[in-house]
């Protein structure tokens, strides 16, 4: 028995020790750059994209999508495709559950294959505008701006700060929506956008488009909102 016991207390504090998180910002940003090896450039565009997927929180579950498909993690992977058990395609053979805790090591994993399928027939370059939070919040902002806190040492500084005047009175776009009831919405208004982008339709159920190069054989359903 004593030894059932202490087999008990290692495995818990084992368990312990990949817990739900939500990261400050900075924190974020650290962890990518030093412990994921992550470029400061990628860095500054997954902060962003954490941020209003699911304001930083781990344990973000969008459960707001019309086809009752889920968004998981900081990055919101969805369901229907990328993780799962019993229900949907799972290419990232993966638990969506290992989504939830503060180890990123299998979400990056999953995103480097969210991008690679993404730019397989979108092409170069188009690999974040899979998530929806990129395309409303983040890619046509001054990310350096957005960062600035969490770096005293400013990199490649004869690019930051040099929009011109035009640029610097430019509004940011209005979202598509946001999602107030999934969980890990905060309550100053900073919720996370309700996420559709990543859940793929057979692109044979839309004619008009068959004559795309997709050997993946799925469209996203963002070119349907």
């Amino acid at each position: 028995m004593r030894n059932l016991l202490s087999i008990i207390i290692v495995v818990s504090a084992v368990s312990s020790n990949t817990l739900a998180k939500i990261f400050e910002k900075c924190e974020l940003a650290a962890a990518l750059e030093n412990k994921h090896k992550m470029p400061r450039d990628d860095v500054k565009s997954w902060v962003c994209i954490a941020q209003y997927e699911s304001t930083f929180n781990t344990e973000a579950i969008n459960q707001a999508n019309w086809d009752g498909s889920k968004d998981y993690g900081l990055f919101q992977l969805n369901n229907k495709y990328w993780c799962g058990d019993d229900y949907g395609k799972n290419e990232c053979k993966m638990a969506c559950s290992d989504l939830l805790d503060d180890d990123l090591t299998d979400d990056l994993a999953c995103i480097k294959k969210i991008i690679k399928d993404t730019e397989a027939w979108k092409g170069k370059g188009t690999g974040l505008t899979a998530w929806v939070a990129y395309v409303n919040r983040c890619e046509n902002r001054n990310l350096d701006e957005y960062m600035a806190e969490c770096w005293s040492d400013p990199i490649e500084s004869n690019i930051i700060n040099t929009k011109d005047e035009e640029e610097s009175t430019t509004q940011e776009p209005e979202p598509v929506t946001e999602n107030e009831d999934a969980s890990g919405a905060t309550d100053n208004g900073d919720s996370p956008i309700i996420n559709l982008v990543r859940v793929p339709i057979m692109f044979q159920k839309f004619p008009y488009f068959q004559h795309l190069i997709n050997p993946y054989g799925y469209i996203y359903q963002q070119r349907y909102q």
